[in-house]
């Protein structure tokens, strides 16, 4: 395994000394006053974090401390000032911070926060420090050293900034915190609950405030599982209002943003997609089933990804048109997995039939009896996103997968009676559209790539799979990054969350 080397700008966290009253007074050394109730003391001589060529592996540890010296209870924001971070990868460029007496205390690591350009970020809010205490903080750097997965993306990436303190204020109330809050009672599913497989037949149960929990983990990007919530069955409180349009809350991604699906301009639609579309042009080998696609010679060749899709070209083209002054609010990091692994026992070949591994996860053959599906991606040629290079979106949006339907209570095979689960519903519990496409393939046969669907009309959101040459309904699906703050609603169709609109997004 080759350990890769990357290159970081010097990390300058400065501050030796700042004095405060009642706000902040100064920055770094230049300060200028004459009376003083707080003051935070690097006990290094000048805070600075410096190295260059550093190896995965590498960790830096800063100290200081902040006094009290006044007659009352002050609040403080620990805050890195113009932070630049343009580290591509998630999960190894991270932080913690752990401190004495009752200051901020971190139990595990956090990715640093991204940031393309100096903008100043707290890190803990209106932290507590009593009359006469002094709090003594260690924050620890470290750079994941992970000998299975290529880091070479964040070789010449930046990382600088500015450790300081900031008088006291509230953390707003992001959007993923008021879904959590608002959603109280957590629930499970599985394909073996005493016996039962919940996945076996459609969920359609009233379940408005519960979240349902699961993990994701993506080979090469987040391979470690990272809990994940989901909404499933007849919920009615996962409605969302964006960019002057109506979606559904999926669930929430390895990267902790908040997966929507489309439903219209209108939360009664029953046009709730944005037009209709093949998957694919062509439907002659199996690359078609392929969401971007390269040469049909091997399974790691259709996986080159150096073509669009039909659908990707239709779908990113409605995203110019609707929401390029929005992407600042979606998150480039999550993924959207077009799973083309193989089923166990199954080969890849251009002229046999073989089945993908999603046929197996929804039990095509007996209509979801054993189906058991899996929000992980075994391959990071299928984990499409903005930030991998290896299937990279142009723009962060995709479709929804034939897992985070079953998931959501739709099964292979079988009708959905009234009422139905949420992701096939308008707000006034009929459909709120026709058969519509999903990323994920499901085989090739007879000569064609089929992918999964979800039929309408008299088939009532059951999952089944069509020729990707056929002509079906569209819904996309994007991320809201887990910043993203909440500025009103509860949730429900005639009351949805709504973001805060803010010039950097978060």
């Amino acid at each position: 395994l080759t350990l890769v080397i990357v290159s970081l700008l010097v990390v300058v966290l400065s501050v030796s000394l700042a004095w405060f009253t009642t706000q902040i007074i100064g920055k770094g050394k230049d300060v200028s006053v004459t009376s003083a109730n707080l003051q935070i003391v690097f006990t290094d001589s000048d805070g600075s974090i410096s190295g260059s060529n550093i190896e995965p592996g590498w960790s830096a540890t800063k100290t200081f401390t902040v006094q009290n010296n006044s007659k009352s209870e002050y609040k403080y924001n620990i805050v890195i000032k113009d932070l630049l971070n343009t580290f591509v990868t998630n999960g190894y460029l991270q932080y913690k911070i752990t401190t004495t007496n009752g200051g901020y205390n971190m139990t595990e690591f956090k990715d640093i926060p991204k940031s393309s350009a100096p903008k100043d970020t707290i890190l803990a809010y209106s932290v507590s420090i009593p009359v006469g205490v002094t709090q003594s903080y260690t924050i620890e750097f470290k750079y994941a050293n992970d000998e299975s997965v290529d880091q070479s993306d964040d070789m010449g990436k930046k990382l600088s900034g500015t450790l300081f303190i900031t008088e006291g204020t509230e953390e707003p109330v992001t959007l993923l915190s008021q879904i959590l809050n608002d959603n109280p009672t957590r629930s499970t599913r599985s394909n073996n609950n005493n016996g039962t497989n919940d996945f076996a037949t459609p969920l359609t149960a009233t379940t408005t405030g519960t979240l349902f929990t699961s993990t994701e983990s993506i080979t090469g990007i987040t391979d470690s599982p990272k809990e994940v919530y989901y909404y499933a069955g007849n919920t009615t409180n996962n409605w969302v209002k964006f960019a002057g349009l109506y979606w559904r809350i999926i669930r929430t991604n390895h990267d902790s943003s908040i997966r929507l699906l489309y439903v219209g301009t209108s939360h009664d639609t029953t046009d709730g997609n944005i037009g209709t579309s093949k998957f694919n042009i062509s439907d002659n080998s199996p690359k078609y089933a392929g969401y971007k696609y390269g040469e049909d010679t091997s399974l790691d060749t259709i996986r080159n990804n150096t073509t669009d899709s039909t659908i990707k070209t239709f779908i990113d083209s409605w995203y110019e048109t609707n929401l390029t002054n929005y992407t600042k609010y979606l998150s480039t990091s999550a993924v959207y997995c077009n799973d083309r692994s193989l089923g166990t026992g199954q080969t890849y070949s251009a002229s046999a039939d073989f089945n993908f591994a999603p046929y197996y996860r929804m039990d095509y053959d007996t209509d979801g009896t054993s189906a058991n599906p899996s929000y992980n991606c075994s391959d990071v040629r299928d984990a499409f996103s903005v930030e991998n290079t290896n299937a990279k979106l142009d723009y962060p949006v995709s479709l929804m997968t034939a897992d985070e339907i079953a998931f959501a209570g739709g099964v292979k095979g079988q009708i959905m009676n009234t009422p139905y689960a949420w992701f096939i519903s308008n707000s006034a519990g009929t459909q709120v559209s026709t058969s519509w496409w999903s990323l994920s393939p499901e085989g090739w046969g007879d000569g064609n790539a089929c992918v999964f669907y979800v039929i309408g009309s008299s088939y009532d959101g059951s999952l089944g799979n069509d020729i990707v040459f056929s002509t079906n309904g569209v819904r996309p699906v994007v991320s809201l990054k887990s910043c993203v703050k909440w500025a009103s609603g509860d949730g429900t169709a005639d009351n949805p969350y709504t973001i805060e609109e803010t010039s950097t997004g978060c």
